[in-house]
């Protein structure tokens, strides 16, 4: 892969520059910048020459302070950047601690490449980047059933909405074609029509920083697959440790009460 081509994401804090997390994204497809703090992150953003709009920091890192990483975005300018912890799964407090900090999503240890690559990629295209998106999605690994006329095919559901997924396979659908897949959720399969709406294939990926196969849009969803499919989401993302999100307006009301909870934290209260 050419290294012009992959998304670049900071990896800020962890030990080591060419093993373990910088080596982790690298095998996905995306460029690391191995920086040790904040200060160095902000620093090194104005030398980039492409936006940098995802980083990782670990969820025990003592630079984690209260507004840590808000000044970290604010140099990013319009990029938006957005932080992802990885650690051990947080209490309450801690969580409440990460958010302070900037923390934008958290993923939990243990977690496989394929959710870490999911964290990576929502933090590169979520709201705020030009790809809003209505419905909360989240990493599977769910085997699905995709039929074109009377041929069928297997596929991994690499994630899922309730009104669409990506399905990685091999041998990807022809874009505006037709097919119906098979969601093998916990209570029940949902047969679902569906259009390709893209393809990743050798020779023609659109997101390098994606497996080979398709984005499919369901064609129709009754009210209680989409029921099923938004419970199943909504469960898959606490237990990946990452929360929910629609669209622009959602992701920037949560930004917007972080930075009230952080005023409150620095600023001493009026004597009565």
């Amino acid at each position: 892969m050419n290294e012009k081509t992959r998304d670049a994401v900071l990896a800020i804090g962890f030990a080591g520059v060419s093993g373990g997390v910088a080596a982790r994204l690298i095998a996905l497809g995306y460029r690391p910048i191995s920086v040790s703090d904040p200060q160095a992150a902000a620093a090194r953003l104005g030398r980039e020459p492409a936006p940098v709009r995802a980083a990782l920091v670990p969820a025990d890192a003592a630079f984690l302070t209260p507004g840590s990483l808000f000044r970290l975005i604010r140099a990013s300018g319009p990029n938006s950047l957005r932080c992802v912890s990885l650690g051990a799964r947080a209490d309450e407090s801690h969580a409440e601690r990460l958010r302070l900090a900037g923390v934008s999503a958290m993923l939990w240890a243990p977690h496989t490449e394929r959710e870490l690559r999911f964290a990576v990629n929502r933090a590169l295209y979520d709201a705020g980047h030009g790809q809003s998106r209505l419905h909360p999605r989240a990493a599977t690994d769910l085997v699905a059933r995709i039929r074109i006329g009377t041929r069928e095919k297997a596929g991994l559901v690499y994630s899922l909405s309730a009104h669409g997924c990506y399905v990685e396979t091999e041998r990807p659908s022809v874009p505006d074609s037709f097919v119906s897949v098979n969601v093998p959720l916990p209570d029940g399969a949902l047969e679902l029509p569906a259009r390709v709406l893209w393809a990743n294939v050798p020779g023609n990926m659109l997101r390098t920083n994606l497996p080979h196969g398709m984005a499919l849009s369901f064609t129709h969803v009754s009210e209680g697959q989409e029921r099923a499919l938004a419970s199943f989401v909504s469960e898959q993302l606490a237990a990946q440790g990452i929360a929910a999100r629609g669209d622009g307006a959602v992701a920037a009301s949560g930004m917007t009460r972080a930075w009230a909870r952080l005023r409150e934290w620095i600023t001493p209260t009026a004597a009565a």
